[in-house]
């Protein structure tokens, strides 16, 4: 019995040592197992900071991407410079129109009267130019009558007074032969007024000088500028959208007739948020998509924005306030396209998206400076329209 108990004892130990053994060993491989998820997990963690190190130094630090970026142009909004009914309609929507071409046309018969009216003006203003000449000649001529008439006046005065102080005529004869010297006198001093006064009016070293006609020519020419003003010509070259006008319609001055969009002269509005803008600068070259074709097109920055989209909108945001929440805002920087590129890929509607990429290490050196615009729109061929001043003026010079 006793040896039976000490062979269960020493089973119970050998069984209770090799569980422990197998415990322990069931721990280390935990342990191993634990410590090679560990170095996995850090493992990846290095090779994520690898990769977003090589990823910032080879990308990130360089380029700039945002897909808030749309296609922009010029709209020309082509307004009524006089009142009328419309008469002629030259263009219409989607349609190519080139610099100066006819679109529409302003029903003329009133302005054609109105310029008749302004050169019969014209030609009475310069009759009435001659009129004050021949005016100022012939109260010369009655000056040098009165004067003369003054001096015989004088004579018969200075010879009725001493008549009189030696007692040869009456009083009455030497009153009346005084009252006509001083009507005498008057009658001088009033032409010679009157001379002053004619001169005046009529002196000028040219009769386009002169005050009256001055102001008859600019009637005219305003009554000129206003008949070549019924027509509407195109200020620049594009295709036509937001038609608004129709035949027989009553339109008035700075009435909006129609837009003409140049699509030849388009640029991208990039918006890009301000934590992005560190290194933005003018020059930048940009890659951009569009997302109407799917075609790269190429560009640079030509210039940044003064203020942000907020604060430039209609009515700013008001951040004054008790719940505030600060907002990352957004500043315009204006891409234009390179030439090239834009005849490569084609030209793209206005307002399309794009996707853009910016790259701040490459500088473009050629950069295009704003261009001046300017237009025929409003344009008077003023050596025609002088050409029928001179021809009226000569008509009527001399005549009365």
């Amino acid at each position: 019995m006793d040896e039976n108990k000490i062979d269960e004892k020493n089973i119970k130990k050998a069984e209770n040592y090799i569980d422990e053994k197998d415990k322990k060993e069931q721990d280390n491989k935990q342990r191993k197992k634990a410590l090679g998820k560990m170095s996995l997990f850090i493992f990846i963690l290095i090779l994520i900071g690898a990769g977003y190190g090589a990823y910032w130094v080879f990308y990130g630090k360089r380029y700039v991407k945002t897909e808030n970026a749309y296609v922009n142009s010029s709209q020309n909004v082509v307004t009524a410079q006089t009142s009328g009914r419309i008469k002629i309609i030259a263009a219409e929507n989607t349609q190519e129109v080139q610099k100066g071409q006819l679109i529409a046309s302003i029903d003329d018969t009133d302005y054609k009267i109105a310029l008749e009216n302004a050169a019969a003006d014209l030609g009475k203003s310069v009759r009435a130019y001659f009129n004050l000449t021949s005016n100022a000649g012939q109260i010369e001529d009655e000056l040098i009558s009165r004067e003369s008439q003054l001096k015989k006046a004088e004579t018969d005065f200075a010879m009725d007074r001493a008549s009189y102080n030696a007692g040869l005529i009456s009083k009455l004869q030497y009153e009346t032969s005084k009252n006509n010297f001083r009507i005498a006198q008057a009658a001088v001093n009033q032409s010679r007024k009157a001379l002053i006064n004619a001169k005046t009016q009529a002196e000028s070293s040219s009769i386009y000088n002169h005050p009256d006609v001055q102001r008859a020519i600019a009637a005219y020419k305003n009554a000129y500028v206003n008949l070549m003003r019924t027509k509407v010509y195109a200020p620049e070259s594009g295709k036509i959208v937001k038609k608004s006008v129709f035949l027989g319609q009553q339109v008035n001055p700075s009435q909006e007739l129609m837009t003409i969009i140049n699509l030849k002269n388009i640029w991208v509005d990039v918006n890009l948020k301000e934590t992005q803008m560190k290194n933005i600068k003018i020059g930048d070259r940009v890659r951009m998509k569009s997302d109407i074709n799917g075609k790269i097109y190429s560009g640079y920055i030509q210039g940044i924005s003064a203020g942000t989209g907020s604060a430039l909108s209609l009515i700013p945001a008001q951040n004054a306030t008790g719940n505030w929440i600060k907002i990352v805002q957004r500043v315009p920087v204006r891409v234009v396209f390179d030439e090239d590129s834009l005849k490569e890929n084609g030209n793209i509607p206005v307002g399309s998206s794009m996707t853009v990429e910016i790259n701040t290490d490459i500088i473009n050196k050629n950069i295009v400076p704003y261009e001046r615009e300017e237009s025929n729109l409003y344009t008077v061929d003023e050596t025609e329209m002088n050409k029928e001043i001179d021809k009226i003026i000569k008509n009527n010079i001399g005549k009365k």
